[in-house]
């Protein structure tokens, strides 16, 4: 988190309101008066009704308990006790973060927080002492998909769920809630480990800690005398015991914030720390070096020695994510050496900052907020104003389609559509697409471990810049929106593909046949493109194995051991389609040829017309796949170091793909991990799936029953 002094706090910067490209040649200021003055009411009232009935409701039981002034917290809140119990090791520590909404989405630092203790050596079990503080319901919800130990943090009145920007008046409240916080888990006679959101757990801190010590804090620059109280401490990071001093000692400080005002608790404690007050009341308090618990600010160069990394001295949520996927990067680097070099404290260096810099922001003016807020309001006020008077003039995030006479198979070009793909292709005018709706977009479902795919593969994750993901419906496109820079969103009048399409279902039909449609299209704006289906793992560049100068080329379930063999048994879900005349002639051929087989979907019918002489006619080039490069659980190569792509074909539903799928990452995984002279060997690793995959009759999906899911 920030309390280094150079951090902005929980989540992305939010774009700026523009009205630079609507022009408003008039604008009656009594309506504008008038809606100013409407708005000033509805916030009255709001105040009012806070005031009468503070926060009577909150979804999913996400109110504190009442709080008498008998603790820090008041009455002890028994949902806090039965989550401290639980997450407690044995001798009643427990380690904490906080959590607000900008901060819990999908793909952001909490996720890769919580990869850190899964890669790190001996952090994994850390996890079952670890109390996600959530700030807001939607932080809260988030933590209750992914970890067992989740607690509702409500404070009265105020709303931490968006972006709290440092030493502003959300940020300080933020902070020195934490502390007060922090105070009542003292009293309820827990110890504690708190940790921003932001650190990477890398080895178990544990023993690295100073024993019988009260109060310890990693620093922003250490001098090398863990005594020494010139040292920077950041308060991202400490170990505090239960006692009387620590308690003692965290009431001095919050009430030490009326002495400081406008301070956040970092900036207090380094004006306390010296106070005589600490030594009348015995506190011992130490500070952690740098060489074990590091950060952007300073760090030690042993990867041997390294328990914590923190993105401090780092502004803004974009460059914080950044940086810490190349910090966890370069720690899964360190971990796939051999012995013998990892015990070198020179065979690794660290990456980063990159992104990160190292300068400091001492204050914000409050006034410049404030007058920001007050010119956004005006600008809102006039939007409203706008879309009443001119409704729809312009939709948010461009998600309408653009109009689509009969030019071609979209219609006239959507230069929505053409922006994306200007944008993601390659130099030679290549795209890579995935098509996605609804039921597949959910967190932690299909599309998160298709992207993970890309980020674990052997030169992948540079493919992610030219990768268009086409939404079928809103919820998709706004969930693309969150976790990938290329979307774009494909309308179909009258049809609604968010849901499940099972297998074979005129749903299910509706949609493939679009996607060919669709394809065809993008073939006539002058783009290639490799089409993936979300449930294949990328674990290699296929590039290098693609055919050269072949115009269309498709994987099989079944590889008869003939590219040019067309009683192959191709696959739709992974193919490399050259743009030319030929196969934009080829699509329509195969997009008009439904009609001939009423009630098939698109892989049957390429099926009954891959030999048709049309093929030859046209002079299309054709060619089939081989399973050991791009293989599926149908049919697979054995050998890691050839597999490309991974399809979780011939498999029923969802939720069995999905188990399949994660354990196929795992394996992958395995495989990183293995010294390269043991990697080399074919038979150095096996996959472990199909398991919950069941292979179906003739390896072919098409002879699947309705349930098989296929979206």
């Amino acid at each position: 988190m920030a309390n280094d002094p150079a951090t902005e706090v929980h989540g992305d910067s939010k774009p700026s309101v523009s009205c630079s490209n609507y022009v408003i040649n008039v604008i009656n200021p009594r309506i504008v008066t008038i809606t100013l003055l409407i708005l000033g009411v509805v916030i009255s009232c709001w105040v009012f009704y806070s005031t009468a009935y503070p926060f009577q409701f909150l979804p999913r039981a996400y109110s504190a308990s009442p709080s008498p002034p008998n603790s820090s917290l008041g009455n002890i809140d028994l949902n806090l006790q039965k989550v401290l119990e639980k997450a407690a090791m044995r001798d009643k520590t427990v380690i904490i973060t906080t959590l607000n909404q900008a901060w819990a989405a999908s793909h952001s630092i909490f996720d890769v927080f919580l990869e850190s203790f899964h890669i790190g050596n001996g952090t994994f079990k850390l996890l079952n002492h670890l109390v996600v503080v959530s700030m807001d319901h939607k932080a809260y919800d988030r933590c209750l998909t992914v970890h067992p130990h989740c607690y509702a943090l409500h404070t009265k009145g105020i709303n931490f769920s968006s972006e709290a920007y440092f030493m502003t008046p959300n940020y300080l409240d933020m902070m020195w809630r934490r502390i007060n916080f922090l105070t009542s888990i003292l009293e309820m006679g827990y110890s504690f480990v708190f940790t921003d959101t932001e650190i990477m757990w890398f080895q178990d801190p544990f023993r690295y800690f100073f024993q019988d010590v009260d109060f310890q804090i990693a620093c922003d620059q250490f001098n090398g005398n863990s005594y020494d109280k010139n040292n920077r401490p950041n308060g991202g990071f400490m170990y505090v015991k239960s006692n009387n001093r620590t308690i003692q000692f965290y009431k001095f400080w919050y009430s030490s914030r009326k002495n400081y005002p406008g301070k956040h608790d970092q900036d207090v404690l380094n004006k306390i720390k010296k106070d005589p007050f600490i030594k009348m009341i015995g506190l011992e308090m130490r500070f952690l070096s740098t060489a074990h618990f590091g950060g952007f600010c300073e760090h030690g160069k042993d990867f041997n020695l390294m328990c914590t990394m923190h993105a401090n001295c780092c502004f803004g949520l974009a460059n914080k994510l950044h940086d810490l996927k190349i910090l966890l990067a370069d720690w899964r680097r360190f971990l796939s050496l051999p012995p013998s070099k990892t015990a070198l404290s020179s065979s690794s260096s660290w990456r980063v900052p990159q992104k990160c810099s190292n300068y400091v922001i001492n204050v914000i003016n409050p006034r410049i907020v404030t007058i920001t807020l007050l010119i956004l309001g005006v600008v809102i006020s006039c939007w409203v104003f706008y879309n009443t008077s001119y409704p729809f003039q312009f939709l948010p995030r461009a998600y309408s389609s653009s109009p689509s006479p009969p030019n071609s198979s979209l219609g006239n070009i959507d230069l929505n559509l053409q922006k994306v793909l200007e944008k993601a292709a390659m130099r030679d005018k290549t795209v890579i697409i995935t098509t996605l709706n609804q039921a597949w977009a959910a967190s932690h479902s299909i599309f998160d471990v298709f992207l993970e795919s890309f980020h674990i593969g052997n030169g992948t994750f540079k493919l992610l810049n030219h990768l268009v993901v086409v939404s079928m419906d809103h919820k998709a496109y706004d969930r693309c929106l969150t976790v990938h820079p290329h979307c774009y969103a494909l309308h179909t009048k009258g049809i609604n593909f968010s849901s499940e399409a099972y297998f074979m279902t005129p749903n299910y039909l509706d949609m493939m046949w679009r996607r060919i449609n669709f394809l065809t299209s993008i073939l006539e704006m002058g783009y290639n493109f490799v089409f993936t289906d979300t449930d294949i793992m990328w674990f290699q560049d296929p590039f290098r194995h693609f055919f050269q100068d072949v115009d269309f080329q498709i994987a099989c379930d079944q590889f008869n051991g003939n590219s040019y063999n067309k009683n192959n048994i191709p696959n739709g879900g992974f193919l490399y389609v050259k743009s030319n005349n030929r196969t934009i002639q080829f699509y329509k051929f195969w997009y008009s040829s439904r009609k001939n087989y009423p009630g098939k979907g698109n892989q049957d019918v390429l099926n009954k017309i891959k030999k048709d002489p049309f093929i030859n006619m046209i002079g299309l080039e054709m060619r089939f796949l081989d399973t050991a490069y791009f293989g599926g659980f149908c049919e697979h190569g054995k050998d890691f170091n050839l597999m490309c792509t991974m399809h979780a074909n011939c498999c029923l539903g969802l939720a069995n793909k999905l188990h399949d799928l994660k354990i196929l990452l795992a394996d992958w995984r395995r495989f990183l991990s293995l010294p390269p002279s043991i990697k080399a060997l074919s038979s150095s690793s096996s996959w472990r799936v199909p398991q919950k995959c069941s292979p179906l009759e003739d390896g072919d999906e098409t002879q699947t029953k309705p349930g098989h899911l296929k979206a």
